[in-house]
């Protein structure tokens, strides 16, 4: 999996690629999101699920941005395994970092 963050490289790649919104962060003083981009062959078999489960990634970001742990905590398990499990480590440390 590879991370973007530059916002001009994140405009160009989701024209082509699709990329999940992972965490925000402090950069030089400015709120900066770091984005996810999913290797293709990870997520083809997804296909007919794949704006399903990008919607709910993108609730699950909302919730942890929003402090809604327990949103986070409920979507965590229907999120696992999904995006050809690409983001399971991710979805691991953000449930450490809330417990």
């Amino acid at each position: 999996m590879q991370i973007v963050w530059e916002p001009t490289a994140i405009h160009l790649l989701k024209s082509k690629h699709t990329l999940l919104e992972l965490e925000t962060f402090d950069v030089n003083g400015e709120p900066t999101p770091v984005y996810c981009v999913l290797p293709a062959e990870k997520i083809v078999m997804e296909m007919s699920t794949l704006e399903s489960y990008k919607n709910l990634h993108q609730e699950f970001i909302n919730a942890y941005n929003a402090k809604n742990y327990q949103l986070c905590r409920d979507l965590m398990p229907i999120l696992t395994g999904k995006f050809g499990g690409e983001l399971d480590s991710f979805y691991e440390e953000i449930a450490k970092k809330i417990d």
